[in-house]
């Protein structure tokens, strides 16, 4: 079979069906075994053979293969099943933890129908539909737990045991987040820094006179900081730093002594954290120069920063997913250089894998009434068989 006669074998029906389950499921991050359970039954069902790897055993992981990883190229694709909390459940029109299909039937409902259980159920599809057929190589999907909370436990865990040898490592990765099916090949890293503001602590009617008010200098420190960076880099876009906290004050009659910042600094490839660092002491050192009562000092973890990263453009996989994307959506395929977050495709990258994310862009991710368009799950669905066909020789 030709690429294209493969992207008609996919079947609508199918991929709302395992979407609506998955969606039904409630699987807020610390809760995944159930869901996990449900997908062990669906591949079981289907004699898809698996293996679970858990560091947690109540928050075990999948990873199942149709071929053989030893005779050809290894394709693996990634996605989570774990979701954030509601947090406004009375804002939702439909039951947040249940799957619930437009009346029309060209949307889906539920916390994670966008982020990003129907993904997970288009790569489920995929193995179903592609089992059968003799792959030249093998197609692996990675279904794990975590992904909101960091990892650890899921793709983190899931490497860690392909590191030992208890996994075969794939040659090309694809991770189903959202990229409004633009091929996404790098984003943005990150480095969490605090600001500590110093001044005088004071009685509130001595403030003028012995008090000096930390949170006035975190007020400058803010304006110096809170602005674009026009740092423009053709893959990911710009960088971002982000003031997204601010503590100070004991009392309201006592004139705070000190303050802190708490700031999220997302980065693009070539930026390094001294050149980060090296930038917020500009800023920052400009202020004190014409306010001698602006003392400050930064805190930050190094070992907590996580580098941009990238996949060439000239990859295999980029090429195959443009032309999956051009022949199902008769578009010209481009890049995606948007605002995005960090997703699980870096630890892959990490390890000289490359990796390229591609996805259908939902509504209200992590919001009151998430959702998903039916019609992009098809089209996702779609670029993913004419990429696998196109890659395994199908």
């Amino acid at each position: 079979m030709t690429a294209n006669e493969w992207v008609e074998k996919v079947d609508r029906d199918v991929i709302v069906e395992i979407g609506k389950q998955l969606v039904s499921i409630p699987s807020v991050s610390g809760d995944e075994f159930e869901i996990m359970q449900f997908v062990k039954r669906w591949l079981e069902e289907r004699g898809i053979g698996y293996i679970e790897t858990a560091h947690d055993p109540t928050r075990p992981n999948i990873v199942a293969t149709i071929g053989d990883p030893h005779s050809g190229l290894h394709v693996a694709m990634n996605g989570h099943l774990d979701v954030v909390p509601v947090s406004d459940a009375s804002s939702w029109v439909t039951p947040p933890f249940e799957g619930v299909l437009s009346e029309d039937g060209s949307t889906l409902y539920g916390r994670g129908a966008a982020d990003m259980k129907t993904s997970v159920g288009v790569m489920m599809a995929m193995l179903e539909m592609f089992r059968d057929a003799p792959l030249k190589g093998a197609l692996t999907a990675h279904i794990v737990s975590d992904e909101e909370a960091g990892a650890s436990v899921g793709t983190k865990h899931v490497l860690a045991e392909m590191d030992a040898g208890n996994l075969p490592r794939p040659d090309l990765v694809i991770v189903g987040e959202g990229s409004y099916f633009r091929i996404r090949i790098a984003e943005r890293g990150g480095l969490p820094v605090k600001v500590r503001l110093r001044g005088r602590a004071s009685h509130t009617a001595m403030a003028r006179v012995t008090g000096i008010n930390a949170l006035q200098k975190a007020a400058k420190a803010v304006l110096a900081l809170e602005h674009h960076i026009d740092t423009f880099h053709p893959a990911v876009g710009y960088p971002v730093l982000c003031v997204n906290g601010i503590q100070g004050g004991v009392a309201h009659n006592v004139v705070p002594g000190e303050a802190t910042l708490d700031i999220d600094r997302r980065t693009v490839p070539g930026e390094t954290v001294e050149s980060v660092i090296a930038d917020i002491r500009a800023k920052l050192d400009a202020v004190a120069a014409e306010d001698p009562d602006f003392i400050y000092e930064l805190e930050y973890d190094p070992t907590r920063y996580t580098e941009a990263n990238m996949t060439s453009p000239d990859s295999p996989l980029v090429a195959a997913l443009q032309r999956a994307v051009g022949a199902v959506t008769a578009e010209e395929p481009a890049f995606f250089v948007d605002w995005a977050g960090i997703t699980d495709s870096r630890l892959y990258r990490q390890r000289g894998i490359d990796t390229v994310i591609m996805g259908p862009a939902g509504e209200n991710e992590h919001g009151a009434n998430e959702s998903i368009l039916v019609d992009d799950l098809v089209t996702q669905a779609r670029i993913y068989a004419h990429t696998i066909s196109d890659l395994l020789g199908v």
